[in-house]
C-alpha cells in the first residue's frame, strides 16, 4: 500500500550520478564546517570510480597474487571504513578477496551538513571530511540529515509550498536512503493538509502513573519539522519495522509514527510529553524520553489491520535516586542507549548560568533502567565492558570497539544534538575525564531557526 503518493514506500535501487559541477550546498550551512572537508565525491564500498592505473597498463593488477589471509590481516588492522575502502579499490581481485573475510564492524563515520562524511580513528579523532556519492533523493542543498540505522540514513526536505507562511516552515519528504547501496524508501509527506474522513481515526489513551491523556490520530491534518528520527530495525528487515520522529515546531510538540504498511504518519500529542525528546525501542516497547526534564514514558505497541497501534501509556521514571541530586540551580540533559540488551540513561550535569548557551558540563553520569519495577529502578554503572557510547541528534547507539587493537574503549562521545548547550566532547567511564572532541560547528550557522539547523548524525557501517 503506497502512502500518498506513486513512489511512497518503494524501495528504488537509486545508483548514484556523477557530482553536479557546481559544489552542493546549502545556504544556511555553506559556512557550516571548520573542516576544511573535502569535497571531491568518492564510495566507501570500495568499487573505484575510475580502473586502477596498473590494470589499465598491465590488464591484470601486479597485486594480484597476494595471499588472501594476507589481505584478511591487513584488513583487520584497518578499523576506519575509508582505509579498508582504499584496500578494496587497489584492484578487482582485491575487491574480491576482501568480501571473504569476516572483520570487525568499521568505525562510526559521522555524517555532516551538506552529507559530507568523517571517519572516526583509531585515535579518537575524525579524519578529514569527503563528500561521497549520494543518490538524487539526498543530493539536494537543502536537505537536512536526521537519523540513521545501521548504514541507513534518514532524510528531509522542506516544504515545498512557499507561499503560505504556515506551512512553509514545515518539512515536506522524508526519505530512508542507504548510504552503500543506494536503495532509497519514500516515506509519507510531514505535511498533509487534506482530510481523508473514511480513513480518520482518534484514541484517547490515559497515562499510567502520570498526569493527563495521550491523543493518538491516524489520517489527520498534520504539520511537522522533524528534530530526531529513529527506527526499531533496518529496512533490510522487510515490512516490520517502525519509524518515531520527534517533531518540535512552532510551540506544537508531536511524536509522529510509522510502519510501511500506513498511508501517513500516526500522531501522537500530550502536555505530559511536551518538549525535546529521545527514542529508544527496547523488549517491545517505545520508550519516550524528555531530555531536559527526566520523565521517561513506556508505549505499549500492538499488531492491528493498520500496522500497529498505541494500547498504553505508562510514566515510569520522574527522578534519579536520591544519592545522584540535580546540581543546585543547575540543569540537566538526558539521552538513552540500548547496550548488550540493557537499556541505558545517560545523565549530563550543568551549572545553573543564566545563559543556557553558556552552560557547561559538570559531570557524567550513566545508569541502567531496571524496567521490571514501577517506578524503573536506576543503578549507576561505571564501565561498558570495553566497548564505546556515541550520542547525537539521530539517537544514540553502541559499538563494540574492544573488537580492534588500539582503540580505547568506555568512552561516550558527544555531538551537537542541541544548541543550549552545545556539546562536543569525549567523555571517558574510567576516570570521569572530559576532553574537546574536533567537530565544531561556526558561529555563523547559528544564524537560522533552530528547527532548520543540521546537526551531525552517527551512521554504523554494516560490511
Amino acid at each position: 500500500m503506497d502512502s500518498g503518493t506513486e513512489n511512497s514506500g518503494k524501495v528504488f535501487d537509486a545508483m548514484p550520478g556523477e557530482l553536479p559541477n557546481q559544489e552542493m550546498r546549502r545556504s544556511r550551512s555553506s559556512k557550516a564546517m571548520d573542516s576544511g572537508a573535502d569535497i571531491s565525491g568518492e564510495v566507501f564500498d570500495g568499487k573505484s570510480c575510475k580502473v586502477s592505473r596498473l590494470e589499465f597498463d598491465v590488464g591484470v593488477s601486479l597485486w594480484a597474487g597476494l595471499q588472501p589471509d594476507i589481505l584478511g590481516v591487513v584488513l583487520r588492522l584497518l578499523p576506519c571504513l575509508a582505509d579498508r575502502a582504499s584496500v578494496r579499490s587497489v584492484c578487482r581481485h582485491w575487491r574480491a578477496s576482501a568480501r571473504n573475510h569476516d572483520l570487525p564492524p568499521a568505525l562510526p563515520l559521522l555524517v555532516l551538513p551538506e552529507f559530507k562524511f568523517s571517519s572516526l580513528s583509531a585515535k579518537r579523532d575524525l579524519m578529514p571530511a569527503r563528500r561521497v556519492l549520494v543518490p538524487k533523493e539526498v543530493a539536494a542543498d537543502d536537505i537536512r540529515c536526521v537519523g540513521s540505522f545501521d548504514g541507513w540514513l534518514v532524510g528531509m526536505t522542506p516544504s515545498k509550498n512557499r507561499v503560505d507562511e504556515y506551512e512553509r516552515s514545515a518539512d515536506g519528504e522524508c526519505v530512508l536512503v542507504n548510504a552503500f547501496s543506494h536503495k532509497v524508501i519514500r516515506l509519507p509527506q510531514v505535511c498533509n493538509m487534506h482530510y481523508n474522513f473514511s480513513a480518520f481515526s482518534r484514541k484517547t489513551l490515559r497515562i499510567v502513573n502520570g498526569f493527563g491523556e495521550v491523543d493518538y490520530t491516524s489520517n489527520d491534518l498534520y504539520t511537522m519539522s522533524f528534530c530526531n528520527v529513529v527506527l526499531s530495525a533496518s529496512p533490510d528487515s522487510g515490512s516490520k519495522y517502525i519509524v518515531a520522529a520527534s517533531s518540535d515546531r512552532m510551540g506544537s510538540s508531536k511524536l509522529a509514527l510509522w510502519q510501511p504498511v500506513m498511508v501517513s504518519w500516526h500522531i501522537c500529542t500530550a502536555i505530559d510529553i511536551d518538549g525535546p525528546k529521545d527514542i529508544a525501542f527496547y523488549q517491545g516497547k517505545m520508550y519516550v524520553l524528555l531530555r531536559f526534564k527526566l520523565r521517561l514514558f513506556a508505549f505499549n505497541l500492538e499488531e492491528d489491520d493498520r500496522g500497529f497501534m498505541i494500547s498504553r501509556v505508562e510514566r515510569c521514571l520522574t527522578a534519579l535516586p536520591d544519592d545522584h541530586p540535580f546540581e543546585e540551580g543547575g540543569a540537566i540533559s538526558c539521552n538513552m542507549v540500548v547496550w548488550r540488551e540493557e537499556l541505558l540513561l545517560i545523565v549530563r550535569h550543568y551549572n545553573g548560568s543564566s545563559y543556557r548557551a553558556m552552560r557547561q558540563v559538570l559531570k557524567v553520569e550513566v545508569f541502567a533502567v531496571d524496567i521490571s519495577t514501577s517506578p524503573c529502578g536506576l543503578a549507576e554503572i561505571h564501565n561498558f565492558n570495553g566497548d564505546c557510547i556515541f550520542v547525537g541528534s539521530g539517537g544514540c547507539k553502541s559499538f563494540p570497539a574492544g573488537l580492534h587493537d588500539g582503540v580505547e574503549g568506555d568512552l561516550i562521545y558527544f555531538v551537537p544534538d542541541d544548541w543550549k548547550p552545545y556539546d562536543t566532547f569525549v567523555y571517558s567511564m574510567r576516570d570521569g575525564r572530559m576532553r574537546p572532541f574536533a567537530v565544531k560547528l561556526s558561529a555563523c550557522y547559528l544564524d537560522g531557526p533552530e528547527e532548520y539547523l543540521d546537526f551531525p548524525v552517527w551512521l554504523f557501517p554494516s560490511e
